[in-house]
Order: C-alpha cells, then structure tokens, then sequence
C-alpha cells in the first residue's frame, strides 16, 4: 500500500527495496521455490490513510496457489527511522513464525527453519555493514 507518493524517498521505502533486491539475489536458494509461500504486504501510513490494525493480520489465503498473505501495519515512526531495515528484518521473522502458525494449525508443512536462517542471513549482512 503506497497512499503517498512522498513516501517514495523515505527510509522504510529504501529498507523494503534494498531487502527485497537482497532476496531477489538469492532466488536460487530452494527454500524460495518451495510452496507454500509467504507473501508479505507492508501498509505504510500516510497524512490520508493508514493501517486500522497495528502489527501484523493474516489477510488470505489462496489454497490453490499455496500462498499465504500477512500484512504488516508500518508505525509511522518507522517511516524515516534509521533502524527502518532492522525494522523490516523484524517484521519478516514475525510474519514467519505466524505462518508457521497458521500452517501447523491448517496440516501444510511449511519450513519455518529455512525461512528463518534465509532471513536471518539478510540481517547478518545488515549488522556486518553497520560495523
């Protein structure tokens, strides 16, 4: 959700593209060509607009094509902070252990493990950058 075109040059805006730039560089590890799959919306607020909800929501879930959605309502305190991709990272293992949640409840075997250390490897480079 982007209610706001001045968001465009935000921090949070840049942390989302640069994890996602990180995870497209990693499209050939076989945990990203496993279903089911998580598919992550962030909801960033706007002077007009914002998220009804704070945190994370389950929004849907397609059983034909295994994908499960999770929107993740961004504070708008998050919206130009410089821990803004600590904040997406964050966000990206709660949507995790959620969809394992949802998973384990619904019988689908969903690997929360590769996930996890697929995400955890981002943050790693994250903190070594920082240092």
């Amino acid at each position: 959700m982007m209610p706001d075109r001045a968001l465009d040059e935000s921090a949070i805006i840049k942390a989302i593209i640069k994890t996602a730039i990180d995870l497209a560089r990693l499209r050939e590890e076989p945990i990203q060509k496993r279903a089911p799959i998580l598919d992550l919306v962030f909801l960033l607020p706007s002077r007009e607009e914002k998220a009804d909800f704070e945190g994370l929501r389950l929004h849907s879930f397609d059983k034909a094509a295994q994908i499960l959605r999770i929107e993740s309502a961004v504070p708008e305190k998050m919206v130009a902070s410089t821990h803004a991709e600590r904040f997406v990272v964050a966000v990206m293992l709660d949507a995790i252990d959620a969809a394992a949640e949802f998973f384990t409840e619904q019988r689908i075997l969903f690997d929360a493990a590769g996930h996890l250390a697929l995400v955890e490897s981002l943050a790693a480079k994250e903190q070594y950058a920082l240092n």
